[in-house]
């Protein structure tokens, strides 16, 4: 007892005149001199907890803290200050009280500080090793539009109290990707711990698995392939812990479904997640979307000036008009157009139109090199039960909308099939809304390339399912027996 009766706050560190030094996984720790200053005085402290808990092994305390064993070693090496969320993880592992070292380490940040950095700055600067992966494709640089949907998406970012996952999607061939990369772009400054990038691979047979996705963010965040947690929970949970101790950008390119992409989602202070999708994801909680449809006339024609050139598309305005009107108005289909116009300066915009017009092979026409309409309108197409298959073939040679209850109509079919098969071509990618309305309608270029390629696929329908079979005959698709 001290002279006044109270008893003194036990201090976890050895006198200053000691080294502290402990084992660790089988080999000693790199002894600390407390008497050198508050991180050295700190990360003793650090020890001396861990001792009064047992000297458990840090590969045991990381299966508690959810952090990896290096980043625990890390923090009681005495080298930088560790953030508060490790330092709490580590407290937690050791039975510690989390209040009483909060108070300490905040003690310590404010000793530590130099100048007026904010908290994050004073962070970041403690740990100048660790990686910063930066994995976004390169930005695209053919881009027009989207002003409204740049604000919006902004708004969401700089909500800083709690980033809320963000969903960018859209029918196929919008231009989904190209602007989320943008935006990603234009935020890597926020942003300064890296920029992680994963293609799901919505439309191909071998997608992406989200726990291996989330161990090559942990790889590439730092955390050695032999430290990654095997089981799910505790490899999402340490995921999820270095998101928020960190500021990332996290992009989730091409999601087929809620199932993929629910593990890798967080919703952090520090981070931020962006995800494309062709389907809304409606079975996701806590997110923020973003809707992108065709772009305007005014947005057409600048995209087609900045690809084939002002002056060619000025000079030939109208041809322009109708070359922007065949491509539906989806930036995917103006960008490979514009592209191939722009390989042959000698060519004439009209000479281009009227070819369009006079009609052409869809799935050829709108192809350059590896990228193609077809590679995203086909899978998407073949995804489809029949129902909604059917109801592809009849929309797309139909210059009108139909409504849900239209659509039954025509068909005779219960409005809840109508409905069920206007909410999978809405999630495949292939339905376009008209604006507020509830109105519905296949692009006639989607239209026109599946059709063009119908002869490739075997569609099969149940001889005994007679709604089926009054699909087929209105859609004039032949069927087999």
């Amino acid at each position: 007892m001290s002279s006044g009766g109270t008893r003194p706050r036990r201090s976890l560190v050895p006198h200053c005149d000691s080294e502290v030094g402990q084992l660790h996984m089988g080999r000693r720790e790199r002894p600390i001199d407390t008497c050198t200053g508050p991180l050295a005085a700190f990360a003793g402290e650090l020890r001396g907890l861990r001792a009064a808990a047992g000297n458990p092994s840090y590969r045991r305390m990381a299966g508690v803290a959810l952090y990896s064993p290096s980043v625990l070693s890390e923090a009681a090496s005495g080298h930088r200050l560790p953030t508060l969320q490790v330092t709490l993880a580590f407290v937690k592992a050791c039975g510690g009280s989390a209040a009483e070292w909060e108070s300490r380490w905040r003690a310590v940040c404010g000793t530590d500080a130099p100048g007026e950095q904010s908290a994050d700055d004073r962070q970041a600067a403690a740990d100048p090793g660790r990686p910063r992966p930066a994995q976004l494709p390169i930005g695209p640089h053919e881009f027009v539009g989207r002003a409204a949907e740049f604000d919006r998406a902004r708004a969401t970012a700089a909500q800083l109290d709690s980033r809320a996952p963000l969903i960018v999607r859209g029918p196929v061939g919008i231009g989904k990707t190209t602007f989320a990369l943008r935006f990603a772009h234009q935020l890597v400054r926020d942003f300064p711990d890296g920029q992680l990038y994963a293609d799901m691979g919505a439309t191909r047979p071998d997608r992406a698995v989200p726990m291996d996705v989330m161990a090559g963010f942990l790889h590439a965040l730092g955390v050695p392939p032999d430290q990654v947690p095997g089981d799910e929970m505790h490899r999402t949970g340490l995921y999820r812990s270095m998101l928020a101790e960190r500021r990332v950008m996290v992009l989730l390119d091409n999601v087929f479904d809620e199932r993929q992409v629910r593990p890798l989602l967080a919703r952090s202070q520090h981070s931020q997640i962006l995800v494309t999708s062709r389907s809304r994801l409606l079975g996701l909680e806590g997110v923020r979307r973003i809707s992108l449809g065709p772009l305007s006339r005014a947005e057409s024609i600048g995209l087609l000036r900045v690809l084939v050139g002002g002056d060619r598309v000025n000079a030939e305005y109208s041809a322009a008009q109708q070359i922007t009107e065949f491509s539906g108005q989806l930036p995917l289909a103006l960008t490979i157009t514009g592209r191939k116009i722009a390989a042959q300066p000698g060519r004439r915009l009209i000479e281009v139109a009227d070819r369009l017009a006079a009609g052409v092979h869809v799935a050829n026409w709108l192809r350059i090199g590896d990228v193609g309409l077809s590679d995203a309108v086909l899978p998407a197409f073949l995804a489809l039960p029949p129902l909604a298959k059917h109801v592809v073939h009849m929309l797309g040679g139909r210059a009108d909308e139909l409504t849900v209850g239209g659509l039954a109509e025509m068909l005779h079919i219960s409005i809840d099939s109508a409905e069920y098969a206007m909410d999978r071509l809405i999630d495949g990618g292939l339905l376009h809304r008209v604006s507020s309305h509830d109105r519905y309608f296949v692009p006639p270029l989607i239209g026109q390339l599946i059709a063009q390629e119908t002869d490739r696929f075997a569609i099969q329908a149940d001889p005994d399912t007679e709604p089926l079979r009054a699909v087929l005959r209105v859609a004039g698709v032949p069927f087999a027996d």
